[in-house]
């Protein structure tokens, strides 16, 4: 169940793969309507990217209905992620991040590679998602194909989404309030 589980893990950061789609609006052309509320936005990413710092230790996840536990973390380092499964740090998968901030809910976009046919239609590569940030706990939820973000948390039999839910693990940095 362990091997099973890793491998899906896995599996869903890389299936988006390269299929044939209509792409997909980053979550930052959409927030930048003015140049009063781009600031404004900036400003309240950068906070929220600064309160994502650190290590999150999974404690549930869903694929498409189908409940998921592992040992798993993600290591936010500035605007990069590192997907950690059982501690193996020097081996995780480090992708890079967009958080866009003042939609209902807040989106996320989680690029693990460079689509080489994105420009013909291909999606695969990115990840669009929603977040919940709430002191030492976050909630994600994506969608696997990269078209669309979701406008809930629901990952259920159909859906072709993801859901994890997250504890921050405690650093002595974290621990004294910073």
């Amino acid at each position: 169940m362990r091997t099973l589980t890793i491998l899906l893990l896995a599996g869903c950061m890389f299936s988006a793969g390269c299929s044939r789609s209509a792409p997909v609006l980053a979550a930052t052309t959409a927030a930048k309507s003015s140049p009063e509320q781009s600031t404004s936005t900036a400003s309240t990413i950068e906070e929220v990217r600064e309160k994502l710092q650190g290590t999150w230790r999974m404690d549930r996840s869903v694929f498409n209905g189908q409940t998921l536990i592992d040992d798993v973390r993600w290591v936010f380092d500035g605007d990069h992620m590192t997907i950690v499964l059982h501690g193996y740090y020097e081996g995780g998968l480090r992708t890079e991040y967009q958080l866009g901030t003042g939609d209902a809910p807040n989106t996320i976009l989680i690029k693990t590679f460079n689509n080489p046919l994105a420009d013909k239609g291909y999606t695969g590569g990115t990840f669009t998602g929603i977040y919940k940030l709430s002191g030492d706990k976050l909630r994600v939820c994506y969608d696997m194909t990269g078209l669309k973000y979701p406008n809930n948390f629901d990952a259920g039999r159909g859906t072709n989404r993801m859901s994890y839910e997250f504890t921050r693990e405690k650093t002595e940095q974290h621990a004294a309030g910073q």
